[in-house]
């Protein structure tokens, strides 16, 4: 025991019992005041790495700048006294190294970025926010002709015109599409469609399949399903002859060894994006509705079917990632 028996005028067992109870008080005040939005003496640097696939439709210098806003005006709310590193990474593999070295405490990424760590990525991530589209969740792309086109599989758009347009949750599309042609038409998509383009979104290139200016696209089915809402003969001459199972094509990942106060704060500020201003203002560079706290285990279906299309590359003698 390091106390002087000499300057005490209770017993020990007392001395250390209001101790414990000056913790407890300790602890409990920081807690309310962490809560209430007091002033707290945590310093923290945040590094956080974001893929730009997941903001395809976004200015990069805005994107930061809302990120920024957000983050810093969050801090400042709470009483947190830390910092915020915000890197815009195009690398997959920067992204993953930096997990796994620890360097980012939070990654915002399209899931195939993830699958080289499928091994690992339950120890690397225990928790992930999935940004949730306005539309359907999770998504399903969707090969769509037209119904007076004659094609009633994909193996008879055969040399003609298909649209995979770049946007919002479209990251697993070319992969989808790539794999359903092998598995319906037994040949890659290269050589059966050579005019594989892009157009400039899923509304144009749902017209473009109205008026028969090109024979097929793929596009998310909410989507699909939005423009026979607004349109009831798009609905009656659009045709869906292909479908993906749901997918989860965005992932924002907290690495599971950053445990820290700051750490279950960040997760309570993402989980409520959605109802605050700036907060609003932050999905709409994501292009969602509000991100989702789930447990890792919802990406399984995902990341199962990315397993397979790699196993199978792997074994027709394509090298694997």
């Amino acid at each position: 025991m390091f106390y002087d028996k000499k300057r005490l005028s209770s017993p020990p067992m007392k001395m250390k019992s209001k101790c414990l109870m000056g913790i407890m008080i300790a602890a409990l005040v920081f807690f309310l005041g962490f809560l209430g939005g007091g002033k707290t003496a945590l310093c923290e640097v945040i590094h956080i790495g974001i893929s730009p696939q997941t903001i395809p439709n976004a200015n990069i210098n805005d994107a930061m700048a809302a990120i920024k806003a957000w983050t810093q005006r969050s801090a400042k709310m709470l009483g947190i006294q830390a910092s915020f590193e915000v890197e815009i990474i195009d690398s997959p593999s920067q992204l993953r190294d930096g997990l796994e070295k620890q360097h980012f405490e939070v990654v915002n990424t399209s899931i195939d970025t993830i699958l080289p760590m499928i091994s690992s990525y339950e120890n690397l991530c225990d928790t992930v926010f999935v940004p949730r589209p306005k539309g359907e969740f999770p998504v399903r792309y969707v090969l769509v002709v037209h119904r007076n086109s004659g094609i009633t599989n994909p193996g008879e758009i055969k040399n003609g015109i298909l649209t995979v347009p770049p946007g919002d949750f479209m990251q697993l599309a070319d992969i989808w599409l790539k794999i359903y042609f092998q598995q319906h038409v037994q040949t890659a998509v290269t050589p059966m469609l050579p005019n594989v383009t892009r157009s400039e979104g899923a509304f144009k290139a749902g017209m473009q399949v109205f008026f028969r200016q090109i024979d097929a696209t793929v596009m998310r089915r909410d989507e699909l399903n939005q423009m026979g809402y607004l349109n009831p003969q798009i609905k009656n001459d659009l045709r869906i002859i292909g479908a993906s199972a749901p997918l989860i094509p965005v992932v924002l990942i907290l690495r599971s060894s950053w445990q820290t106060p700051v750490r279950h704060a960040m997760e309570t500020l993402l989980s409520d994006l959605h109802t605050t201003t700036l907060g609003k203002q932050m999905l709409r560079v994501f292009h969602c509705s509000r991100l989702e706290k789930h447990p890792i285990s919802i990406l399984e279906s995902t990341l199962s079917f990315l397993q397979a299309i790699e196993d199978q590359t792997y074994n027709s003698g394509g090298n694997k990632k």
